[in-house]
C-alpha cells in the first residue's frame, strides 16, 4: 500500500485481544503501528484483514531529519500536543501570554508541518508528540483537535488513545466506545476533503532561510509567531529561492545571517524592482543594487527604494522574532492579507486555493475547543460569488450570507468547537 494512502493508529498496549480489530471496521484506518508487547496473533489477524503493519516509524526531531532523502515519510517525533496553553498565574508561572499583547499562547504544529512540507516536497509528513499531562482527562475535542490540525495542514498524525481510555474502550464502556467512533468519523471526514490541504497555499509572504545552524532559532521562531499572527507565509529554503517561488508574492523575509549569494541576489533583484518588499540584514542588502534611502523612518529598519519596490534593512541583528513577525506584517501592510478574521481569539487558519484559482478554502482550528462567545467574521477583498461553511460537527455544509463592506465582502461564521472551513467561490482579479 502506498505510504500516502496509509491512515495509521498507534495500537494501544492495553488492547491485548486481536478481536478488538473489529473496532476499526468501516473506518479509514488501514495501518497499525504495533507496540513492542503486541499480543500474539495480532499482526497475522490484521494483515489477514487487509491492514498494513509496517516497521516502527523512525521518529526524529525535526532538527535531525535528513531533508535530502527523496522517498518515504518524514517522521517528526517532537511535535506538540495541540492546545491552548495555560501560562502565567493560572499555571503557577511568572509570565503570561505569547508576547507584549498578552494573547493566549497556542501549542500548535501548523508552522512545523508547513516547514516540513516545504523542505521535503512530495514526501508524506507524519507527526507525533509526547502525550499530554494527565491524559486521562482528555475530552473527545482534544483528540479531534490533534487529528484535525494535522489533516488541515496536510500531514498525518497516527491516532493515539490515552491508556486509561484505551482500557475502557476495550472493556466495552459505551461512552468511551462512542467517543472512539467519533474520532474515526472525524478522520474519515478529513480524508474525504484532503484535497484542500494539497492545493497551493495562498500566501503573499515568502520566508527564506536555510533553517539550520545559526539561523535555526530565529527562522523557526519567526515561522511560529507569524502563524500565531495569522500571517500567511510560504517557507522556502534560501538555496532553493527562485523566481517561481516569488511569483505572485508581495514580500520576502530573508533570514539568513550569511550574505545573500550572487545567484540568490539575481533572483531577488527583479522581484524588488518590480514592486516587492525585501526584509534582510545588512550583509544581504549589500548584494542588491540601486538602493536609495527613503525619508520614511522605522525604529528597527532602514528603508530604501529599489526600482518600484522597497528594501527594509535591519538596523542590527535579528534579536526578537516576535517583533520581527510583527514588523514584517506591518511593513508588508495588512491590505495584502487575502483574508482576515475578526474576533478570532484562539483560532488559527490555513488558506489554500484551487489550482484554477476559483475556489478559496480557509481551514480554521479552534484551540480553545469551545464555541466563541462573540461573532467571528471572515473578510476578503476578492469578489465572492458564494460562501459555504463545512465542519465535521455539522450534518451538511451551510450556505453563508454575504455582507458587503466598503471594498470588502464579509461572512459571519457559525459557532464550532474544533474545526471549520469556509469555502469561497470567487472571481479572481488579483
Amino acid at each position: 500500500m502506498p505510504v500516502a494512502d496509509l491512515v495509521p493508529i498507534e495500537w494501544p498496549s492495553e488492547w491485548q485481544d486481536p478481536a478488538l480489530l473489529k473496532l476499526l471496521e468501516g473506518s479509514p484506518v488501514n495501518c497499525l503501528l504495533l507496540p513492542k508487547d503486541a499480543p500474539p496473533g495480532l499482526r497475522a489477524a490484521a494483515e489477514a484483514g487487509g491492514l498494513a503493519c509496517p516497521p516502527p516509524p523512525a521518529w526524529k526531531s525535526w532538527k535531525e531529519i535528513d531533508w535530502s532523502v527523496k522517498s518515504g515519510p518524514v517522521c517528526i517525533g517532537d511535535g506538540v500536543w495541540p492546545e491552548l496553553a495555560m501560562k502565567g498565574a493560572d499555571a503557577g508561572q511568572d509570565s503570561t501570554g505569547s508576547g507584549p499583547t498578552g494573547a493566549p499562547w497556542l501549542d500548535a504544529n501548523g508552522w512545523l508541518i508547513r516547514l516540513a512540507r516545504a523542505r521535503a516536497a512530495g514526501r508524506p509528513v507524519w507527526l507525533r508528540s509526547d502525550p499530554p499531562e494527565k491524559s486521562e482527562n482528555l475530552a473527545t475535542e482534544n483528540y479531534l483537535l490533534a487529528q484535525s490540525e494535522a489533516a488541515a495542514y496536510g500531514a498525518v498524525r497516527p491516532l493515539w488513545i490515552a491508556p486509561a481510555h484505551a482500557r475502557q474502550v476495550a472493556a466495552g464502556n459505551p461512552a468511551l466506545q462512542s467517543q472512539f467512533k467519533r474520532l474515526l468519523a472525524g478522520i474519515a471526514w478529513h480524508r474525504e476533503h484532503r484535497e484542500w490541504s494539497q492545493w497551493p497555499v495562498l500566501a503573499r509572504l515568502v520566508i527564506a532561510s536555510d533553517f539550520a545552524g545559526p539561523n535555526e532559532y530565529t527562522a523557526s521562531e519567526t515561522l511560529l509567531l507569524a502563524a500565531r499572527r495569522n500571517l500567511s507565509f510560504q517557507p522556502v529554503e534560501s538555496a532553493r529561492l527562485s523566481a517561481v517561488a516569488l511569483r505572485g508574492r508581495r514580500a520576502l523575509l530573508y533570514l539568513d545571517t550569511q550574505p545573500m549569494t550572487a545567484a540568490t541576489a539575481a533572483v531577488v533583484q527583479p522581484f524588488v524592482e518590480s514592486g516587492g518588499l525585501v526584509l534582510c540584514l545588512k550583509a544581504s542588502a549589500a548584494a542588491l543594487k540601486g538602493l536609495r534611502p527613503l525619508a520614511e523612518t522605522h525604529p528597527r529598519f532602514a528603508l530604501h527604494a529599489c526600482g518600484k519596490g522597497r528594501v527594509a534593512v535591519c538596523s542590527g541583528e535579528w534579536d526578537d522574532p516576535y517583533m520581527l513577525a510583527l514588523d514584517t506584517h506591518l511593513l508588508m501592510s495588512r491590505r495584502y492579507d487575502a483574508v482576515r478574521l475578526f474576533n478570532s481569539g484562539s483560532l488559527s487558519y490555513f488558506h489554500t486555493t484551487s489550482p484554477d484559482g476559483k475556489r478559496w478554502v480557509v481551514q480554521m482550528l479552534n484551540y480553545a475547543r469551545r464555541g466563541a462567545a462573540h461573532q467571528v467574521s471572515l473578510q476578503t477583498w476578492q469578489k465572492v460569488q458564494a460562501a459555504r461553511f463545512h465542519s465535521p460537527e455539522l450534518p451538511q455544509p451551510q450556505t453563508l450570507e454575504l455582507h458587503r463592506e466598503p471594498g470588502m465582502q464579509e461572512v459571519y461564521l457559525p459557532t464550532f468547537k474544533v474545526y471549520g472551513t469556509v469555502e469561497l467561490e470567487i472571481t479572481p482579479h488579483a
